[in-house]
């Protein structure tokens, strides 16, 4: 291969685009960069309307190298790429600040599948020329990526075609709040061709996610937060996305959370802070301790023994504290329903943010028990992980954690120091840690389970009282 080459590496037809698609329109680039000197040592890039052109460099002399790349965007409307907000185009300017492309309109696809696949928040560049091989051994290849960053975003302009039918108000909302700086004008084109109308004035774009927001979040909060004098426009945009498929298994991607976090936050706020106001339906409905018992489990009423000092059913004090969100202690008689005092608050906030509660227990016969009777009840988003699982369960249970199937983790204390457990909890927002049976951390401690010590917790802590023989 020569240090820089134009040349047709795959076949076009491979990656098939419609004439009218916006992608015609952009030039997309993809970096390779040195992880210590931080130094472009290899990228490619491919024009939307030139397939059979693209332009690859794998070493030699970069500054020309980038000068034939900026001859290779001469034309184009937009600069495209996959993390090309924060990664690409960054890197792109500290090489050679002058290059005529950094001047183009960017869209970045990283940013824009959160909302065209919002049931499948993983949806990303898949890098087909990877499949059966050993991926750590298997470089990546720009020139293959950005063809397949172009077909990702000819594949999102079809999500955003079907919304523009079936939930125009969030094709309205995403508009008005992805144009909201200067630097967005690539976002604002792509949104004017796919509405076929100018970007919404700020009064419309605001009823727009009032609209989204009806009947999904409370009332008085979303009242608060379109009263604001600004809107965090891509967190409110990623909050959108995620809402419109609120109540099955998506979650928020974790990039999400890390780049934008107040997306996670303004989805607390809509759906997990109970306001003051009776006339709420949304809170009336999803932040009475009953009516989440009655929903999950049948019940209409919590037991009424052991009874709080003002006769209260200690049951229902428990959860509807952790319902707020406070850390608490509560200390019950053996076969009083401590399971669940976090079972409930643990399903509510996964169905309202989709949030895992950790719950860190030392008895496997327990765990096993715990699922059982969740499953006996119709309830599937329940999963233990210990040290008697098989190889292909812990793998299915970690991949079903990381995918937002479950809503309660019970785990083991030596889970806690394992590698593939932190890396799958990583990947969701966790709600709430709990420790059960408590009264094995603090009365037996490290000479009863030395990983108590490990323990990294924010928890709702849920000891059980011996029982008196």
């Amino acid at each position: 291969m020569s240090d820089i080459e134009i040349t047709e590496k795959s076949d076009p037809a491979d990656y098939p685009m419609d004439e009218s698609s916006f992608v015609k329109r952009c030039v997309t680039i993809d970096l390779e960069v040195g992880r210590e000197s931080g130094r472009i040592h290899r990228f490619a890039a491919v024009r939307g309307d030139r397939l059979d052109a693209p332009l690859i460099f794998a070493s030699g002399n970069l500054d020309e190298a980038l000068a034939k790349l900026d001859a290779l965007a001469e034309g184009a409307e937009f600069v495209l790429g996959h993390n090309a907000i924060a990664f690409d185009l960054p890197r792109l300017r500290s090489a050679a600040p002058k290059l005529r492309l950094l001047d183009l309109p960017a869209i970045d696809t990283l940013r824009l599948s959160p909302l065209a696949f919002p049931r499948n928040p993983y949806h990303r560049l898949v890098k087909h020329y990877k499949d059966g091989g050993l991926l750590r051994l298997c470089n990546n290849d720009p020139e293959l990526d950005t063809r397949l960053c172009l077909q990702l975003l000819a594949d999102e302009e079809a999500a955003f075609t079907v919304l523009k039918e079936s939930n125009p108000h969030i094709l309205a909302a995403w508009h008005w709040l992805s144009s909201l700086h200067a630097d967005d004008a690539g976002f604002e084109s792509l949104f004017r061709q796919l509405r076929g109308a100018p970007k919404p004035p700020e009064p419309e774009g605001r009823a727009a996610i009032g609209h989204c927001l009806e009947g999904s979040a409370c009332v008085t909060n979303a009242s608060e937060i379109l009263a604001a004098e600004t809107i965090p426009a891509w967190p409110m945009a990623f909050a959108l996305a995620w809402l419109s498929v609120a109540g099955s298994n998506s979650v928020m991607p974790p990039w999400v959370r890390h780049e934008f976090p107040e997306a996670a936050t303004l989805v607390r706020q809509l759906r997990d802070v109970r306001c003051n106001d009776p006339a709420c339906g949304w809170c009336r409905e999803h932040h009475n301790p009953k009516l989440v018992l009655k929903r999950w489990f049948g019940f209409s009423e919590f037991r009424a023994e052991p009874p709080c000092e003002d006769g209260r059913s200690m049951q229902e004090a428990i959860v509807e504290a952790s319902m707020r969100g406070e850390h608490l202690l509560g200390i019950l008689p053996t076969g009083t329903g401590k399971s669940v005092c976090y079972q409930v608050p643990a399903l509510s906030r996964y169905e309202n943010t989709g949030s895992l509660t950790v719950v860190i227990s030392p008895l496997v016969a327990l765990m096993a028990d715990q699922v059982y009777g969740l499953q006996q009840r119709g309830i599937s988003a329940c999963a233990a992980l210990n040290g008697l699982l098989s190889m292909p369960e812990r793998s299915d249970v970690l991949e079903r954690v990381r995918l937002g199937d479950i809503a309660v983790l019970l785990v083991s204390p030596e889970q806690l120091r394992n590698r593939g457990f932190r890396k799958a909890v990583q990947q969701r927002e966790i709600g709430a840690w709990v420790l059960d049976e408590a009264h094995c951390l603090s009365k037996w401690g490290q000479d009863f389970r030395t990983d108590y010590r490990y323990r990294y917790l924010r928890c709702c802590v849920l000891p059980q009282r011996p029982s008196r023989t």
